[in-house]
């Protein structure tokens, strides 16, 4: 399936899939309406089998391929996540798309617990499809524990701040 370069056909497939998922990143700034350019998929999400099963099914059906060499399959072990996250680093699990700069990100590791984002997070709804958003105070939280924050961090919390303003 090419899902035509845009990340809202992703979003709304991860939600007809009823993946238990939270999107947070740019994307999730968008949502709430922070203006800005992004080109990918940044979810926190249950690590239960059956939902990262979904999960890989729907990368395999939109031509999404895992960045790193190890098999997708290992993501069901919390040790091999743990391991990345110890030996390399690594804060997401990266689907990259063949012929397009899209590709979707799972946090391996995110500073608010999945059950605590998914308690926080809004419903939105994308041609009637469910998808649950993190909360500003949430992503802004997440965005001020980025260390070094980039450019568009600091773009991103300006903004987010702005919106919590607005909204207390």
């Amino acid at each position: 399936m090419d899902f035509g370069n845009d990340l809202f056909d992703l979003l709304k497939a991860l939600g007809k899939a009823e993946i238990r998922f939270v999107v947070c990143g740019g994307i999730a700034c968008v949502l709430h309406g922070v203006e800005r350019a992004t080109y990918d998929l940044d979810i926190s999400v249950d690590f239960d089998k059956s939902n990262l099963e979904k999960i890989i099914d729907l990368a395999k059906e939109f031509g999404l391929s895992p960045r790193i060499q190890e098999p997708v399959e290992n993501l069901y072990e919390e040790e091999n996540r743990n391991r990345w996250v110890a030996e390399t680093n690594a804060l997401v699990y990266t689907f990259v798309a063949e012929r397009s700069p899209i590709q979707l990100n799972i946090f391996l590791s995110y500073p608010l617990n999945f059950e605590e984002l998914m308690k926080n997070s809004e419903t939105i709804y994308l041609d009637e499809v469910k998808a649950n958003v993190s909360s500003v105070k949430d992503l802004l939280y997440a965005k001020e524990f980025i260390k070094p924050a980039r450019d568009k961090d600091l773009i991103d919390i300006k903004e987010l701040k702005r919106l919590n303003e607005k909204t207390n």
